[in-house]
Formats: C-alpha cells, structure tokens, sequence
C-alpha cells in the first residue's frame, strides 16, 4: 500500500465522497442500494480471509499492507450506501465522531466546520494507544455490524435498532477508523490510497490516456504513431500458420496456435498491437519492428529488451487462457473486467515504464484486443488488417482481400 503525503491539506469526507462517487457503477443501476450492502459485506469478509490468507500461508506481504487495501474498499462501498440513502457526507463525519466520543467517553462537541478524516484519526490517537492488542475483538465488532446492515435488508428495517441513519453509518465509519488504528494505519492515508485505486480502474469523466513512453525520442526510436498490420493465415505440409506484413513487408516469424488444441493463437499478435494502441507499450512490437530505443543502453537493456518481451508475452498468454474460458471476453463490457486479473498483470510489470499506466488503460487494452482478434478468426475472415493508431488510442480492423497473398 502506497504511503499518502503527510503534508496534504486534510481530506474531507465530503471531498473523499465526491470523488468516491465518479466511480460509482451502482446509482443509476436497479437494486442498486441492494447491491451497495451487500458489497460491503463482501469487503469486510474480504478483508477477514485475506488476513486469514496472509498468517495461514505465511505470504511476504504484510497484514498491514492487505488490511490497507481492504479497509479502503469498504470504506467506499460505506460512503455510496451513505449516499443511497441519502445522507450528507457532513453528517456522516458528525456521526462518526459522535461514535467515537462516545465510546472514549469524551464530552459531546458542539459541529463547527467540515468534518475530516484527521480529525477521525486525531481522536482514535489520542485514546487508541492499545488498539492493537483489541484487533480481534475490532474485526469481530465490524463484521457483526456488517452482518447486521445486510439482515436488517429494507431501508425500514435498515434503521432497527439506531435512531437514524447518520447513526449507523456514522458507527460503521468510527470502527472502520478503530480497525485502521489497530493495524497501525491512519483512516486519512487509506481514504486517500483508496481514491487513487478507484479512479485508476474506474476514471470516470477524469479520464485522460498517460503519454506515450518514447515521446522524446527520436523518430527512428519511437513506435509508428499509425500502424497498419496485415494477418495472413496460410496453410503447408498440412500445417496452419499465420504470417505479418506491414507495408507489403513480412515482419517476424510463421506464428502457429503452439498447442495441441487449435484455439488460433496463430492470431495473438494482435494483443500486442491493442497494447501499442492503449498503452503506447510493446517490446516485443518494438523488437519486431526494429525501434529499441538503443540511443539510451539502460532503456534499450531493461525497458525494450529480451526479460521485458518475456513478460509481455507471458501476459498476453495468461490472459488469453482465461479469456478462453469466458467466450474471450465477448460480453464483457468496459469497467466489468475482472480486477483481479487486472491487478495481477499490473503486478507483473511493477518497475517497468507501463507500471505508470492505470488500470483501465489495460482494460481498454485487452478488451480492445480481442475485440479484433474475435474478428481475426472468423470463418469469413481468418485474418485482415489491424490499425493502430496512437494518436486516437484506437484499434481498428479491415476485413481481408481476397488478393493477399
């Protein structure tokens, strides 16, 4: 989990529900009040097994570093299912520190000004100094509050048991504060880490693509902005290949599925040119196409050579067998990619030039890419033209000429 900057004016609740809510895909959706509760239940068991995960297998990463990311998750799920049912992010913070107060027996404060996460976390510091041995019994406490914000179902009923619903949710935000403490972290950090996750996987109107990587290199070191790549598929000795051409000019080797089933990976390349499109990235483009960035040795040796394309190509790999299993994406709509796979390719390319691109680049990068691989392979076609353009951070497709040969 990153570290946020310390010297940041304090973060609002209001301005953290703000942004929160540009990435909210549930407002306009039907049940989605619903599916905001339950999401929240989601979270808080994530973050129960995860910790469970991390002391079972004895994993490298921390439970800080897992209890950071989960606390940030349900923190946003509780801040949209305060706006579902249509509490001020003002009150919200009011009910938070009501709680808070309450529960370290502090006398009552009259509200003056905008409520934020550091005045949450000044509180807890000033009475939590044995949090840490109280984790469990933290944990336990918000998962029984959780279970409760779910059985309790309607919105009548939402309220059973509290006399509004700044009070619940104002509850739920404190032992989320507590539980944060308890492992050492400050609700602000988290609230601010989890605004930068959200908002690079769901931007929202905030979206603007990262610049391309070879911007200030010179011109026979830089991708082709516009990229028209043909696929021929050919057939000899009884044997399905397919060959590139870029310009009438043959680029790279005979590609074959490589498999002992045909699945037409023969096609794959095209994975390769949506990473160009959406990412301005390929190494193995660039290897293909003579453009390594050799004028400076350290980019030309870590960023465009042979362990970079390695990784590429094991991405693009990984991705398309779990694609396989999912009518290669077909029905996936942009925002509905699985994080997780996601998070893992980004993962996989932490400490290289691409690591500075968000998660929904990716996202358009592989939706994109089998989008015109579906394309490639169809019975009418069985290869065509790929068009890059990286400029528009667009990919299009020609059906064949019959005439290419």
């Amino acid at each position: 989990m990153s570290t946020a900057l310390a010297q940041q004016p304090p973060l609002t609740i209001a301005q953290y529900a703000a942004a929160a809510n540009e990435t909210d895909r549930f407002a306009d959706v039907p049940g989605g009040s619903s599916k905001l509760t339950f999401g929240f239940f989601g979270e808080v068991g994530g973050l129960l097994a995860a910790l469970k995960k991390v002391n079972r297998d004895r994993l490298l990463e921390s439970e800080t570093e897992v209890a950071g990311e989960e606390i940030g998750d349900a923190l946003w799920y509780l801040v949209a299912m305060a706006k579902a049912q249509a509490v001020d992010p003002q009150l919200l913070g009011q009910g938070c520190l009501a709680s808070l107060r309450k529960r370290f027996k502090e006398g009552d404060h009259d509200g003056h000004g905008t409520v934020n996460f550091r005045q949450i976390d000044g509180i807890i510091d000033v009475h939590g100094s044995d949090l840490e041995a109280c984790r469990v019994e933290l944990l336990g406490e918000l998962a029984r509050m959780s279970g409760e914000v779910v059985g309790h179902g309607s919105q009548s009923q939402l309220v059973l048991g509290h006399s509004t619903h700044v009070d619940l949710f104002g509850q739920l935000l404190a032992i989320l504060g507590l539980v944060c403490a308890s492992f050492m972290l400050k609700l602000e950090d988290v609230a601010r880490d989890n605004l930068v996750k959200t908002h690079g996987r769901w931007p929202g109107p905030s979206r603007a693509y990262w610049r391309a990587f070879d911007n200030n290199f010179l011109e026979h070191e830089q991708l082709p902005r516009v990229l028209p790549m043909e696929f021929i598929e050919r057939e000899a000795s009884g044997r399905t290949y397919v060959v590139q051409r870029l310009n009438g000019v043959h680029i790279g080797d005979r590609l074959t599925d490589n498999s002992n089933e045909p699945d037409d990976y023969r096609f794959h390349d095209v994975f390769h040119l949506a990473y160009v499109a959406h990412l301005g990235w390929s190494p193995v483009i660039r290897a293909l196409l003579k453009v390594k960035r050799k004028s400076k040795p350290a980019i030309d040796e870590n960023e465009d050579g042979a362990r970079a394309m390695i990784i590429e190509e094991g991405i693009a790999t990984w991705i398309f067998n779990h694609a396989k299993k999912r009518r290669l994406y077909e029905d996936v709509e942009p925002g509905k990619l699985d994080y997780g796979l996601l998070k893992q390719v980004h993962s996989m390319v932490s400490g290289y030039e691409v690591d500075a691109c968000p998660l929904w680049q990716w996202e358009q990068a592989i939706l994109e890419g089998f989008r015109v691989f579906r394309e490639l392979r169809k019975p009418g076609h069985r290869g065509g033209t790929v068009i890059v353009n990286m400029t528009d951070h667009s990919l299009t497709f020609q059906p064949p000429s019959r005439t290419s040969t």
